[in-house]
């Protein structure tokens, strides 16, 4: 069960810090599924072969998230208005990587496609939390 003092761990992160955080895991995680694409992926999806559409797809995914988290980043060291709308377009990226891995079940079946939601969900909730304490400029 949550307690006061876990209450009291969030209170006290700055949310500048949460958006840098979640911003040099996107980088970390695009860049790596962008060089290290077939070892990345064959730790992701251990039953398919890391070829063909499936390798080209997960190249531009690790691609795409390279570049916001990089860009992501550069911003939270400018004006509060340039972190505040790479933050809101990292959550509309996560929220939609959410939605699209939901729906996915007649394509990975219930388990892939709850799986795929999940994976999105910690930067979802990281992103709003973080939205929503950051000075609005």
């Amino acid at each position: 069960m949550p307690s006061a003092d876990d209450a009291d761990i969030v209170a006290r992160v700055d949310p500048l810090r949460m958006v840098r955080v979640i911003a040099l895991a996107r980088a970390a995680f695009g860049a790596a599924l962008a060089v290290k694409t077939t070892k990345m992926l064959r730790l992701m999806v251990p039953n398919e072969e890391p070829a063909g559409s499936l390798f080209l797809f997960a190249r531009v995914v690790g691609i795409r998230d390279l570049v916001l988290g990089v860009g992501t980043l550069a911003a939270t060291f400018g004006d509060e208005s340039d972190t505040r709308r790479w933050a809101t377009t990292c959550l509309a990226s996560d929220v939609a990587d959410t939605i699209a891995g939901a729906a996915a079940s007649r394509y990975v079946g219930r388990g892939g496609a709850a799986a795929a939601a999940l994976a999105s969900l910690p930067f979802v909730a990281g992103g709003a939390w973080s939205l929503r304490g950051l000075p609005k400029g």
